[in-house]
């Protein structure tokens, strides 16, 4: 989809809408969609389609949402039907196809309202890492800011703005403490994670910010012990701080659009030494393939569980632990 097909959309929208409403942005549209999925809420009526966001991806694509799935794409494969998908296939590494009837595109128009409070839970890109004593130290009284190097040897990629139940700040281990190579569950185990009828709506919460701990004990205690994903995290020792996680589908999102996407002057390294292939989330889909987030572009595909790895570049699947605290 061209800039310039997006923009018509983007004007259509307002010209629909009218007013105080606008074209949402990629995260404001999974909002909506991650309340419509899990409220119960019978005012929101929308249909299994594609919906324009209004955040470019390049200068020629821009974000789209299948409201079939939640799945977020920046090109054509999210409306191409019955091409392979990647979700069986070690060979493709890239997704292709949605495998969902093609539909035209649709727009929902948002708005905000109320008191805003700007500091908290603001962010900013980072170009590069910050030393700051009163983060690092991890004291009592611990400040930190977004780039700064964490008490665990990481990088701070998400404040909160106030104590949350699971903290304030989010860290990303170091490239030291990669896992690589790692399936989200042994080929061998098929216990469930979420099962019954609150199943669909428990993997839809468990995209959440906030969520990454509760899903990594959770798949911890389901599957028990052998070399995945989840356990790599939940058992790393990295910078002296045992409490690391697998991050949620969101919160791998937030550290993708922080650092991931931003690279270190002068050279084409990420911010962080990330891979630019498929790091897998805490996030199960439906109980055969779980999220996984590809870090040349930001799309989020499920794939998989018992995968490791493509057949061909890029492989292995790896795995970025993070913990919370404050």
């Amino acid at each position: 989809m061209s800039n310039e097909q997006n923009s018509v959309y983007a004007r259509l929208g307002y010209k629909v809408f009218k007013g105080e409403f606008y074209l949402p942005s990629k995260d404001e549209l999974d909002a909506l969609y991650n309340y419509w999925k899990t409220s119960g809420d019978s005012r929101l009526k929308y249909a299994a389609a594609p919906m324009w966001t209004s955040s470019e991806a390049s200068p020629t694509f821009a974000w789209y949402q299948l409201f079939q799935d939640g799945t977020q794409f920046t090109d054509a494969n999210g409306i191409i039907r019955k091409l392979k998908s990647n979700k069986d296939y070690l060979k493709s590494p890239i997704h292709k196809g949605s495998e969902f009837a093609p539909k035209p595109f649709q727009v929902i128009g948002v708005r905000p309202f109320g008191a805003q409070n700007a500091s908290v839970g603001r962010q900013t890109l980072v170009n590069a890492t910050t030393n700051n004593p009163q983060c690092s130290n991890g004291g009592a009284n611990t400040v930190c800011k977004v780039g700064d190097i964490g008490p665990g040897g990481g990088i701070i990629f998400y404040d909160a703005g106030k104590t949350q139940s699971w903290g304030r700040y989010l860290e990303i281990a170091p490239k030291s403490c990669e896992g690589e190579r790692l399936p989200w569950r042994p080929a061998n185990n098929t216990k469930g994670v979420y099962l019954g009828r609150s199943a669909a709506k428990s993997r839809v919460n468990a995209k959440l910010l906030g969520m990454g701990k509760i899903n990594t004990d959770r798949i911890v205690s389901a599957i028990g012990a052998g070399n995945h994903a989840a356990k790599f995290a939940a058992d790393s020792v990295c910078g002296g701080k045992d409490d690391w996680f697998l991050p949620s589908k969101d919160e791998l999102d937030i550290a993708f659009n922080r650092l991931a996407q931003n690279r270190v002057a002068g050279t084409d390294t990420p911010v962080g030494g990330f891979n630019k292939g498929y790091y897998w989330t805490s996030s199960d889909y439906n109980n055969k393939t779980a999220w996984t987030q590809y870090f040349m572009d930001g799309q989020q595909f499920d794939r998989v569980q018992t995968l490791d790895g493509n057949a061909t570049p890029p492989t292995p699947f790896r795995v970025r632990p993070v913990r919370a605290f404050g």
